[in-house]
């Protein structure tokens, strides 16, 4: 399904589509899959789920007829006569609130009984959580207490909840003859809120006409920390042209990563530090929607009352100003609001500028869509997608704000588990990328004991070389990925000698590296993924097989596309699922490799920036290769 062109009236009805007999058994897109992230859904996926909320919305306010719209559909719905409730009693939605809410938890709550399936609250106060049971427990727990689907929704001040369930749950669900378990993050820990954001772009659409083909939006108050500002690089790209104002003190100010991001996708950005200031400077060119976000206070530290009223009167509207807007404005703001000093003065609440009582009415019929579509019940006629986010090495222009969004889909390392690079003369004929073969017909490669030098490792006739280990101008740092390569790769045992040196093809920065020489050690048994341990460990070093003293193959290891599996290795966001503080004992650690982009991860580092950051698979926050090995290595 592709974004509908604009249709004539006359034809809207016949654009809802009649299910061809041929798709009747065909798998729904969404049966089963995991939202995460705004990404986790093709906008093909987004548009159907838009559309059909709107054609449910449209006909509760006519008393269940047919309504004939005036704006052309999203795009084409094959599977419109198909109702959209589920009414199955074996089906079930667990609300699992780690976190208080009102809103998101009593709309699904009414979207789940609508759908007449089972509906749960997973009470986490009182839950086996207070018995130190880890959330992958929990849910193994909760999915096989019913015979259909499961959908979970969860917010959590765990960050990444949701993509770790999706890598661990499905096996366990098949191995009860149990369709998948569907999980739906409705807000975890500061970074992301897709239910939010997609009820936001469904009601900014409805604002406009349903017309995709350009918006202008500014964005006001706290989007430092608001989770559905950050959800925006993505949830805006439904648009076609964009253009935000970003209306916030430097403490509120959308991180860069989050602007490097929306102007490399192509919107247009502009900054303003108050909303004096944007209604001064922007006076003829004002936006005609505006979001405002709560302030959060708790996450900025401690700051004086002085400095949290000075900050709360740059981001609010006063009604005096409403004359300067521009005809047919609208606004939108989070919800709680604060009751004392409301960001939006109370008095516009019965003016045409309130966009946000329509908003969040918005909610349920869009949890009704989304859950019909998770259980299976709808959805067919879309392109296949098997749910995995796409994460590609990819320029800053194609990444998102904290990180870039998923998986790439390659060749799975479980395959290579038998291939060993150097049990034969040939080089195999398909590698990892982290491994490439030295060509050695240039000339001969021996090993001279005449080259011994006092102290030294003696060149070896039969064995194992592993050079260029931890290069670096501190020996202490080589010394340390020599203890780990040895401690990794189970060689503790391996009678041989190691030491460092100055590396001669770098003399001149005064790089050492340090070398392992393991004499008559079965070279053919190193495995593919033995190599990528070493790789991981020591991204630049040479593995050598030498046969009598003649160096017979060799390959040179870089860095991986992804680091996981190992000891000694976690993400340093502490509000990750995966963060070993949390004590989610079974979530495993895993990195990967993307080329560098400015954060606010990492302030200052774009002075002199690494060629690469490793994200964090489940929270995607971007680390610097040395600091995702936990300090007991570092220290080692």
């Amino acid at each position: 399904l592709c974004p509908a062109t604009p249709v004539p009236q006359s034809r809207r009805l016949a654009t809802m589509g009649t299910l061809a007999p041929d798709m009747a058994g065909e798998p729904c897109a969404l049966a089963g899959r995991t939202i995460q992230e705004v990404s986790d859904l093709s906008l093909e996926e987004q548009l159907y789920l838009f559309e059909r909320a709107r054609r449910m919305k449209e006909k509760r306010a006519d008393g269940g007829a047919a309504v004939v719209s005036e704006a052309p559909a999203l795009c084409q719905v094959l599977d419109a006569d198909v109702p959209e409730k589920v009414d199955c009693n074996d089906s079930t939605v667990y609300l699992v609130f780690m976190e208080g809410s009102t809103r998101t938890r009593e709309s699904l709550r009414n979207a789940a009984v609508y759908h007449g399936v089972k509906v749960n609250e997973f009470q986490a106060e009182t839950s086996s959580f207070q018995k130190n049971e880890t959330i992958t427990d929990t849910m193994k727990m909760l999915s096989v207490y019913s015979t259909q689907r499961t959908v979970f929704v969860i917010r959590s001040p765990l960050e990444g909840v949701c993509r770790w369930l999706q890598t661990v749950l499905p096996t366990h669900t098949e191995k009860f003859g149990i369709p998948r378990a569907a999980f739906l993050n409705a807000g975890d820990g500061t970074y992301t809120h897709p239910l939010g954001e997609l009820v936001d772009d469904f009601s900014l659409l409805e604002q406009l006409r349903w017309d995709r083909s350009a918006i202008h939006i500014a964005l006001v108050g706290d989007l430092a920390h608001g989770r559905t500002a950050h959800s925006k690089v993505d949830g805006l790209k439904v648009f076609e042209k964009v253009r935000v104002d970003l209306v916030a003190p430097s403490a509120f100010a959308y991180p860069v990563e989050y602007r490097n991001r929306m102007r490399s996708q192509g919107f247009e950005v502009r900054e303003f530090d108050s909303v004096e200031e944007y209604l001064d400077k922007a006076a003829d060119s004002l936006a005609a929607i505006w979001y405002f976000y709560q302030a959060q206070f708790k996450r900025c530290g401690d700051l004086p009352h002085a400095t949290k009223t000075a900050l709360g009167n740059k981001v609010s509207f006063r009604a005096e100003w409403q004359r300067r807007l521009p005809a047919g404005t609208s606004f939108f703001q989070t919800l709680p609001r604060d009751k004392e000093s409301p960001l939006i003065p109370l008095s516009l609440d019965s003016t045409p500028l309130n966009a946000w009582d329509r908003h969040a009415s918005n909610a349920y019929f869009l949890h009704v869509i989304l859950l019909g579509m998770l259980f299976g019940r709808i959805g067919r006629g879309l392109p296949a997608n098997d749910g995995g986010s796409v994460m590609q090495a990819m320029p800053l222009a194609k990444q998102v704000a904290r990180a870039p969004v998923g998986l790439p889909r390659v060749r799975s390392l479980s395959t290579l588990d038998g291939v060993y690079p150097f049990a034969g003369p040939e080089v195999p004929s398909s590698l990892p990328s982290f491994l490439q073969a030295v060509d050695l017909s240039s000339g001969e490669r021996s090993r001279k004991p005449e080259r011994a030098r006092p102290g030294g490792p003696v060149p070896i006739c039969d064995g194992l070389v592993v050079d260029h280990i931890g290069l670096s101008p501190n020996s202490d740092s080589c010394w340390r990925r020599i203890r780990m390569v040895r401690n990794m790769l189970g060689w503790t045992t391996h009678i041989g000698t190691e030491g460092i040196y100055e590396s001669s093809s770098r003399k001149d920065e005064k790089i050492m590296k340090g070398i392992i020489s393991l004499p008559n050690f079965k070279f053919e048994t190193v495995s593919v993924p033995e190599m990528k341990v070493l790789a991981s460990v020591a991204p630049g070093c040479t593995i050598n097989a030498v046969k009598a003293s003649k160096v017979v193959n060799k390959y040179r290891l870089s860095v991986p596309e992804r680091i996981y599996n190992l000891p000694n290795i976690s993400c340093r966001n502490s509000a990750c699922v995966s963060c070993p503080q949390n004590r989610q004992r079974d979530v495993v650690a895993y990195f990967e490799r993307v080329p560098f982009y400015e954060t606010s991860v990492l302030p200052g580092l774009t002075a002199e920036a690494p060629e690469f950051l490793f994200v964090c698979k489940y929270c995607k926050w971007p680390h610097r290769y040395e600091d995702i090995w936990t300090d007991s290595i570092k220290a080692a």
